[in-house]
């Protein structure tokens, strides 16, 4: 249903921990919420019908519930591990490792995805496939701008504000040679934008030729499941050896990156990061508790 719904790189899930992580606070009163925020970013992209959104309603419900009793125990015990290590030196295989428990949680929601999406794509029409290949279009106006536009030195500013800012709000305040630390990691990253954008629409239209193909030929319901478990499966592996290559180089920079930066971390800023990871771990134990007794 959409490219978006995808398993992302190893690269992708070191970001993406450290931004969770950073957002701790904000935990239990989003993922009360991210039911009807979901259905309302899925809608911005596919403006379903009125016919429709009973249907996609009680199938984000049902993935809402299972995730709420399946995989919060799963990311409390992930944390827990973390905390336990991040107040004292790691090595980039440790940040690898954590990193892939991550993906591997990315992997069994893309397994529950896709009964949901085995129901809601026969349902589709090609009105709303050319709606969702405008907000693609739109997004992607929008990345290129960001990524691609602009001087090198332009776009490594602002990657180095970024990585500050993410930084930042799990560490605490970075000093001078902290941030030279991440300026450095960012020279020397495989990161290229031109291939990750080539890459963003190779999914795309893969997302939309699958669709395509199931909402032109309204197949049986078992060649529906073919295709979306298919479509999953490139997702996962790809089908591009040298872009493999490329996200295999961009996952050992970023390990090595994100090592050289904890490891130059005081024991105040280990501390920051510390009861970032026990609020947050604490908000989860919340959401589990609650889930328990409903």
């Amino acid at each position: 249903m959409r490219a978006q719904i995808s398993t992302l790189s190893k690269t992708a899930c070191i970001a993406i921990l450290l931004l969770l992580l950073s957002a701790c606070n904000a935990v239990k009163l989003g993922y009360n919420n991210a039911q009807e925020l979901t259905y309302w970013w899925l809608d911005s992209y596919l403006n379903f019908t009125d016919a429709q959104k009973p249907l996609i309603r009680s199938e984000l419900a049902a993935l809402h519930e299972w995730h709420r009793f399946n995989e919060i125990p799963a990311y409390i015990a992930l944390l827990d591990d973390m905390q336990n290590k991040v107040q004292q030196d790691i090595a980039s295989d440790q940040v690898c490792e954590a990193a892939e428990k991550v993906r591997m949680r990315f992997r069994v929601l893309n397994l529950q995805l896709e009964p949901m999406l085995e129901n809601i794509a026969p349902t589709l029409s090609r009105e709303q496939l050319a709606h969702m290949e405008k907000r693609f279009e739109r997004n992607n106006r929008k990345w290129h701008a960001e990524w691609l536009e602009g001087s090198d030195e332009a776009r490594e500013a602002h990657r180095l504000k970024l990585a500050i800012k993410r930084a930042e709000m799990f560490y605490g305040r970075l000093n001078e040679a902290q941030r030279e630390i991440l300026r450095d990691n960012i020279r020397h990253s495989a990161f290229d934008p031109q291939t990750s954008y080539t890459e963003k629409l190779r999914r795309q239209q893969d997302a939309i030729g699958t669709l395509g193909i199931i909402i032109d030929g309204r197949p049986h319901q078992a060649d529906v499941k073919l295709a979306i478990v298919a479509y999953f499966q490139r997702l996962e592996n790809g089908n591009d050896d040298n872009y493999r290559r490329y996200v295999n180089r961009m996952t050992s920079d970023a390990c090595q990156g994100f090592a050289r930066l904890h490891n130059a971390t005081s024991a105040a800023q280990r501390k920051h990061a510390a009861d970032r990871l026990a609020g947050c771990i604490k908000d989860l134990e919340a959401l589990k508790t609650s889930a328990q007794i409903r």
